[in-house]
């Protein structure tokens, strides 16, 4: 039997930051939420769950046994007192150190990929954010902060990155304004999906430079992952997220650099949904790795 080592991802041997050709970061931010709470315990209980997955992946045939090399990286905590601007400087400065490598990062809420992204990401400007999610979360504030889950892809924005959105089906209309009018993002809501879905995979196999992937996991349908702060019908099918992760990694135009899974409320009474976004954290290294052999 094979050892599990519980403090990992996967349970897979521990590997020093310098010597990994991925970093998993785990991310227990939680000051902005708006209605259902937990998401800073999920890093935790995604890792746990991890250890219970099949370290042969039977889609890519990615056995991470043998590779890639990973290292579970202290999380980055937050001090009671500290505002989220203050932690996300940190947090960016902390990933940058992390260049080249390949960067997971488990949230946590959603704010948390304004650091990753921006530590990751050489040019802003010359990037693209995939954004699975059933919100757009481009709100200039949000209960009066510039700084929280809904108000982060348009910090995204803000620093010039091109945006993808996919699955989106709660907007205000000073969102949907702001989308019809910027020509740097495109948004495929979900009730239309389903005819757009060929014009959104040629725009993904079209990507030029790097790619950073953000799937909030109140994106997939409350069928497939119901433990969200935010749960909304209509979401997306297991299979569609895959298909996402497939071709955003997949591509040789384009360097997908980094990626989060965000915004899962872990449950108080495993396995809840705890393995399913586990899983999902896996499936995104397993595209990864084997479009990077």
């Amino acid at each position: 039997m094979a050892v599990v080592y519980p403090d990992q991802f996967l349970g897979v041997p521990r590997v020093a930051a310098d010597a990994a050709e991925v970093v998993v970061l785990p991310l227990p931010f939680e000051k902005t939420v708006s209605y259902g709470t937990g998401t800073w315990r999920a890093p935790r209980a995604i890792i746990d769950a991890s250890c219970q997955i099949e370290l042969f992946d039977e889609e890519t045939e990615v056995d991470f046994s043998e590779g890639p090399l990973i290292c579970t990286a202290r999380a980055v905590l937050s001090d009671t007192e500290e505002r989220p601007e203050e932690y996300l400087r940190r947090v960016r400065e902390y990933v940058s150190s992390f260049r080249g490598r390949f960067v997971l990062a488990l949230g946590g809420e959603h704010t948390v990929t304004y650091g990753v992204a921006m530590g990751l990401l050489a040019s802003p400007r010359s990037s693209t954010i995939v954004h699975i999610d059933a919100h757009g979360d481009l709100l200039e504030s949000l209960d009066g902060e510039r700084w929280a889950h809904g108000t982060v892809m348009k910090r995204m924005v803000d620093e010039g990155c091109h945006l993808i959105q996919i699955g989106v089906r709660s907007l205000s209309r000073q969102e949907h304004e702001f989308i019809r009018a910027n020509d740097r993002v495109s948004t495929y809501l979900a009730h239309d999906l389903d005819s757009r879905w060929h014009e959104m995979a040629e725009r993904l196999g079209a990507l030029t430079g790097e790619v950073y992937l953000s799937i909030d996991v109140d994106g997939l349908d409350p069928s497939v992952v119901p433990s969200t702060g935010t749960p909304q019908p209509g979401g997306l099918g297991w299979r569609q997220v895959i298909d996402i992760i497939r071709r955003v990694s997949g591509s040789t135009r384009s360097r997908l650099v980094g990626a989060d899974v965000v915004e899962l409320v872990a449950s108080p009474h495993p396995p809840g949904c705890d393995i399913v976004v586990a899983r999902l954290a896996a499936k995104i290294l397993a595209f990864w790795a084997r479009g990077h052999a």
